[in-house]
Parts: structure tokens; sequence; C-alpha cells
């Protein structure tokens, strides 16, 4: 049961890790415009805020895609 539960929550984990990484590469391809756009503020403010958006999900990724690896590491470990 405790494997069971390991395997969905790493695939959960990946899968949000993925998610995140899609939205990280939208905000760094367009979302100064889309901010600039929608929320009528300067362009170099809304690409600012477009990057750091970008940066900070993406962050996140990396972090979610971490655990997902350590606990299929933890799975191979305890598989032995």
């Amino acid at each position: 049961m405790i494997a069971h539960s390991r395997c969905v929550a790493k695939v959960f984990l990946r899968v949000l890790s993925w998610v995140l990484f899609v939205i990280a590469a939208l905000a760094f391809w367009a979302g100064g415009r889309a901010i600039s756009e929608f929320g009528h503020i300067d362009r170099i403010l809304a690409e600012a805020f477009g990057l750091s958006i970008a940066g900070a999900t993406g962050f996140l990724g990396y972090i979610l895609k971490g655990s997902a690896d350590d606990l299929s590491k933890d799975e191979d470990l305890s598989g032995e």
C-alpha cells in the first residue's frame, strides 16, 4: 500500500512539475506582453514581472521534479 501511494505521489509530482515548466515557458515568451496589455502597466515593468513569474514557476517545477526523483530513489532503496 505504501509503495502504491508513493508511486501515485511520484506521478503527481512529475505531472505538476511539467505543468509548472509549461507555465514558466509561457510566462517567459508572452507574459510581459500580456501583463502590459491587460494590466495597463509599463512594458519594461511588465517584462520584469513576466520574467520573475517564469523564474519562480520554473524553480518550483524544479523543486517538485527533484522531490519526485527522491521518492523514486527511496523506492529503489526500499525494494532491495
